[in-house]
């Protein structure tokens, strides 16, 4: 076949829903398909690229540098850039045969929908986390703005990650929808169990053989509630580190956190890393601390889990409904006495 991805964040962004997509077309050209991705620019990107065998086409921007996604300036733009994706692909596919389209991204899902009436493709869509699961749901304009995606703009078949989205869409349109479970990069994560020097990583970041190591992987945007990962480790003795794997805006506030709190001398900030290197401070680690508020799967857990680092977490995503026995829920409050109870025990295997 040859498909048509739209997704707003694509490679080689380093977030969880970039690496799905990323490898969803990987795996669909070992398959023989052939894959075009239309995703929006950023400025170390190049307008088009072949990687492994995916042909990646960024045609605009879809908001200004360093702002972040959530922002409203963002918004506006990112609105302004599936406006001008959807002009650019109806006059782009007049002289081309696709025989499908998938939308991985909410903002694109109507340009999907666009797409898929005037050339008569078969429309497959993906949605993530929605705020229409929140128990109480505000009516605000990206509330509203999902129910009329969700009402007008689904494709022939609809996948989601949990069962409760699956319900709210189910609700609002006619289209097939399933849960469909996530997929992990299993070359990467073998060859970051096989070949990882733990004591290396743990010496980059000073963290001696007698201490703890405590990994936070993440954007840094309120929806993580990084400063929970900062109250955690507060409360844990002083032979815990963390390490902050990510970048975002709520870097500067997360640094002024743990030098009011007292343990600026106990968090280490990486930044953000490639893949492969951040598998291999997961796999370093004695645990994974998860404190996010929301997440439709949360991967960078299942991630851990296979890389067999025990993972303390807020019961966000797909995380409830997981029976391992290296994983420990509850409020970030809880946290830091389910790590000191349990004692889960970290492994240099691969489950």
């Amino acid at each position: 076949m040859n498909l048509l991805v739209l997704a707003e964040d694509f490679y080689p962004n380093v977030s969880g829903g970039a690496h799905a997509r990323w490898r969803f077309c990987q795996l669909a050209v070992e398959r023989g398909h052939d894959v075009t991705v239309f995703t929006p620019r950023r400025p170390e990107t190049p307008k088009r690229e072949t990687v492994s065998g995916v042909d990646i086409v960024r045609p605009f921007k879809a908001k200004p540098g360093g702002v972040p996604a959530y922002a409203t300036s963002a918004r506006v733009t990112r609105a302004a850039f599936s406006v001008g994706l959807c002009c650019y692909l109806v006059w782009w596919l007049r002289r081309r045969a696709f025989d499908g389209v998938h939308s991985a991204s909410t903002s694109l899902h109507w340009v999907g929908k666009v797409l898929s009436t005037l050339y008569g493709l078969p429309l497959v869509t993906f949605v993530g986390y929605t705020p229409s699961i929140s128990e109480d749901p505000r009516w605000t304009l990206q509330f509203v703005r999902e129910r009329i995606i969700f009402r007008l703009f689904m494709g022939d078949v609809v996948f989601c990650r949990v069962q409760p989205v699956k319900e709210v869409i189910k609700d609002l349109t006619p289209s097939d929808v399933a849960v469909l479970d996530g997929i992990l990069n299993a070359p990467r994560i073998r060859d970051a169990s096989e070949s990882v020097d733990r004591a290396d990583v743990r010496k980059r970041f000073g963290v001696g053989p007698e201490q703890k190591l405590v990994v936070f992987v993440g954007r840094l945007v309120p929806i993580k509630h990084c400063r929970g990962a900062i109250d955690v480790v507060e409360r844990l003795p002083d032979d815990y580190r963390l390490i902050v794997v990510g970048d975002g805006p709520e870097r500067d506030p997360l640094v002024e956190a743990a030098e009011n709190r007292g343990v600026a001398d106990r968090v280490k900030f990486g930044g953000e890393l490639p893949h492969d290197e951040t598998l291999g401070c997961i796999a370093a680690a004695d645990l994974l601390l998860l404190t996010s508020e929301e997440e439709s799967y949360a991967t960078v857990a299942l991630e851990a889990l296979a890389l067999e680092t025990p993972v303390y977490a807020t019961p966000v995503g797909v995380l409830p409904e997981v029976d391992n026995p290296r994983l420990a829920l509850g409020p970030v409050e809880r946290l830091p006495s389910l790590i000191r109870e349990r004692s889960l025990e970290s492994s240099s295997g691969l489950d």
